[in-house]
């Protein structure tokens, strides 16, 4: 360990034994919350190496070592910790889908409600406001370059970012009231970017160094509470982990096992006793009501019971069941949902099929005891229908007003597509369906190799095996057009769009097909729609305002980007247009203003430079013009020569 990282070890050890003097002289309830949410973060990825600050967090209070994710998803997983309740019950049960019931109370709501001071900062725009996680905080920070781009298509910011924000926050706080922050980490999601060298080499490796890099800023976020930290509660949680191969899923979202659904649950500070491991499967969800309890306000203010504290006889028990879903292979792919129950030593997955698991006997859950063991599935199934007979059930009503009107306006929740939505959901087991994505990993493979037609082959197979994927379709729409059939592209990219009408993306890809076809109506619908449902595209602002300046209307373009901007959009591709637009219209000044805004956003971007080089270049200022395109051609050698992970 360096001497940095033990210095933050210490830190967090002092902090403890403060809290420890503090709870033997006062009441034992704190004065604050910190609540710390840990994106894809699996339970093992701590006591790894790679998290001393975590690891000394944990040791100093008490800590649920079968804590149980409800989904492998960040937003419902996130809405579940927050209010105590299930997916089933808050209705959020994937990502980008709908808003918090507004009825329903949260953590935030309820302490601010007491006079508490409320403040959130979270780093995807997977958990962006407009999905109602902002209820009740003061300041709920998701600010964001909209340019950074994760995997799955969201913006994210890095931890050092989340930290800086959290600990103005924390500066900017009235000391004599109590307060309430949650800081949401998304690092460990894919792709991993950060230094993987102290962990050797491959997927674990490279996610091990995102994990470790988030413990190194968490370090310097306890820290900043000085004073503070010794009548502060920490609580921390990861949403859901990551399989990194196991069970042939690289990432989350398609099964329910151990490697996705066991995170890291554990609680710090006043009133909290340090060095406790409560053992057995238990619901992460009842984190919410736990907390409450543990600051002396009542549990039963939010859904759910309070997880067992090890507080002695009358407590809650471990032993009950943990329900766990995911949608995600219904929505995006059209396969089997699966609900998963997990009792004892035992895991049902109910799904097309049946599955059993010995997480005792069989910790990798790769032998299927539902044949041999029927009786045992049997029970376990009945208990599991038991408790969803239970469930208050919700849905969450749509993003953005209007919406289903648009949808109907361009046929997606016409009778007609409603059928084909529903027949293009197969019963196909996730399990099985695996093997098909590495055959479109093979056809991706191709497409990117310039091999369209060996590629076209493949999809269109795919897509037959599993009709209303969506995934497949976008891949298929890509190979149909690189072989040069743009009708049959368009064809492939509406029916994924029919099949989750939801997806901003779906909507994306259609609309630049339509425009690369010449079809700017259809086009231009298809991005409102997209922007309808992602107000802060970034990819559905510049594709509108540059259809908009190619109809001859740049005017309405650019006001289309400041609507963005005004709505929370932090972009340094948006201001690059904007000087373009202003260096068309002659103003060199407005022009010089926007590209000192992208050049301040990121310095790195080379196409800024190359524009700003074009404007001083107007100005008759060759020197400053030279400089700057020679800056953008470095940037542009430097990212060719960059290896790619």
């Amino acid at each position: 360990m360096t001497a940095g990282r033990a210095a933050l070890v210490a830190l967090v050890l002092a902090g403890a034994a403060g809290a420890a003097a503090g709870e033997r002289e006062r009441a034992p309830h704190a004065r604050h919350l910190l609540l710390i949410t840990l994106d894809t973060t699996r339970a093992d990825a701590l006591g790894a190496g790679a998290t001393p600050v975590l690891d000394a967090l944990a040791a100093s209070g008490t800590s649920w070592s079968g804590a149980l994710a409800p989904a492998p998803l960040t937003l419902p997983a996130h809405a579940s910790l927050l209010t105590g309740l299930e997916p089933p019950a808050h209705g959020l049960r994937d990502n980008g889908g709908g808003v918090l019931p507004a009825e329903l109370p949260t953590l935030a709501t309820r302490l601010a409600g007491a006079g508490w001071q409320t403040g959130a900062v979270v780093a995807s725009r997977v958990l962006d406001r407009r999905f109602g996680l902002g209820r009740g905080f003061a300041v709920y920070d998701d600010r964001m370059l909209a340019d950074r781009i994760g995997e799955y298509g969201y913006p994210e910011r890095p931890a050092r970012e989340v930290v800086d924000a959290a600990l103005a926050w924390l500066a900017d706080r009235d000391p004599a009231r109590p307060f309430f922050l949650w800081v949401h980490f998304y690092d460990p999601h894919a792709p991993y970017r950060a230094d993987s060298g102290p962990f050797g080499a491959g997927p674990r490796a490279d996610y091990l160094g995102e994990v470790a890099a988030v413990d190194r800023e968490l370090g310097r976020l306890l820290g900043g509470l000085g004073p503070a930290r010794g009548e502060t509660l920490v609580a921390v949680a990861g949403d859901h982990g990551e399989s990194l191969g196991e069970q042939g899923e690289a990432g989350h979202g398609l099964l329910l096992h151990e490697g996705v659904l066991r995170v890291p649950l554990f609680v710090a500070g006043p009133g909290v006793r340090a060095g406790r491991t409560i053992a057995g499967p238990v619901a992460a969800w009842r984190l919410a009501p736990t907390l409450l309890t543990l600051l002396g306000h009542p549990a039963g203010a939010l859904g759910g019971r309070p997880l067992p504290v090890g507080a002695g006889a009358g407590e809650d028990p471990v032993a009950a069941g943990v329900r766990s879903e995911t949608e995600l292979p219904r929505s995006a792919y059209g396969w089997s949902a699966l609900t998963s129950w997990t009792s004892g030593r035992h895991r049902l997955v109910r799904g097309a099929r049946l599955e059993l698991f010995d997480l005792l006997a069989d910790p990798g859950e790769r032998r299927d005891l539902a044949a041999r063991e029927r009786s045992r599935s049997r029970a376990l199934l009945a208990e599991l229908e038991k408790h969803e007979r239970s469930l208050a059930r919700r849905s969450a009503p749509a993003a953005a007003s209007g919406l289903e009107e648009q949808l109907a306006a361009l046929g997606y929740l016409s009778g007609a597509s409603r059928a084909a939505g529903s027949a293009a959901r197969g019963g196909l087991d996730p399990r099985a369906g695996l093997a098909l994505l590495a055959e479109l990993e093979g056809a991706r493979a191709a497409l990117d190799a310039g091999r369209g037609g060996e590629a076209l082959a493949t999809l269109e197979r795919l897509v037959q095996a599993s009709p209303g994927n969506v995934p497949f379709l976008n891949q298929l729409a890509r190979a149909r057009l690189a072989v040069g059939d743009r009708g049959g592209g368009i064809a492939a990219l509406r029916e994924a769009a029919r099949a989750h009408p939801g997806s901003e993306f779906a909507h994306l890809n259609l609309a630049e097909a339509l425009e690369e076809a010449g079809l700017w109506g259809e086009a231009e619908a298809e991005l409102r729609l997209a922007l309808a449902l992602d107000p802060l595209s970034l990819r559905g602002r510049l594709g509108l305002a540059r259809l908009l300046a190619g109809a001859g209307r740049p005017e309405a373009g650019a006001e289309l980007l400041r609507e963005g901007e005004r709505a929370g959009l932090e972009s340094a591709a948006v201001a690059v247009e904007l000087a373009r637009y202003e260096l068309a219209r002659g103003d060199l000044e407005g022009a010089e203003r926007e590209i000192g805004r992208a050049l301040a956003l990121a310095p790195e971007e080379a196409r800024a430079w190359r524009v700003g080089g074009e404007i001083a270049e107007r100005r008759g200022d060759a020197g400053e013009a030279a400089r700057r395109y020679h800056r953008a051609a470095q940037l542009i050698a430097r990212a060719s020569a960059a290896p790619r992970r």
